[in-house]
């Protein structure tokens, strides 16, 4: 079985930049409105360190972006017998169910959320986005009978 990243969820990441990006101006435009006001109390230092500071992090937050939107459209995530096959972009990478100690299923409440994969060596994996988030789960408890934690 193949899970591609959600469609819904490349906009909802899109939204979030968006959004980001428009408090930030909202700040600059507050910092630069009591700049003029109040220039003793905003002086020029403090009013160029907020504008460079949120030019320069959504400059980062757009090149991510676009990284991620490039990389998902190529991303899926298939379970095959013992195993989880990450393909994106050609590369394949697989995490056999031997190194998972436990996994746990985390709700949203508009969304079912994510799987969080505890592995042998104590690092984590993350699995979020993906098209039928309850199909994945279910296949997953199948796979590792025993190993859920829960659902938080």
């Amino acid at each position: 079985m193949k899970f591609h990243v959600a469609e819904n969820e490349l906009k909802q990441r899109t939204q979030r930049i968006l959004y980001g990006l428009a408090f930030s101006l909202l700040l600059a435009l507050l910092v630069g409105y009591q700049h003029f006001r109040y220039p003793e109390d905003y002086n020029e230092v403090l009013f160029w360190s907020v504008v460079g500071f949120v030019v320069l992090a959504n400059l980062i937050n757009y090149y991510r972006h676009r990284k991620y939107l490039k990389r998902a459209k190529d991303h899926s995530v298939e379970l095959i017998d013992g195993a989880l096959r990450f393909t994106t972009a050609g590369d394949a990478s697989e995490l056999t169910f031997d190194q998972v100690a436990a996994f746990r299923f985390f709700r949203s409440k508009s969304r079912p959320g994510h799987i969080q994969l505890q592995l042998t060596n104590n690092r984590g994996i993350r699995l979020e986005g993906y098209e039928d988030m309850p199909r994945l789960l279910e296949e997953l408890r199948k796979q590792l009978p025993g190993k859920e934690l829960g659902v938080t």
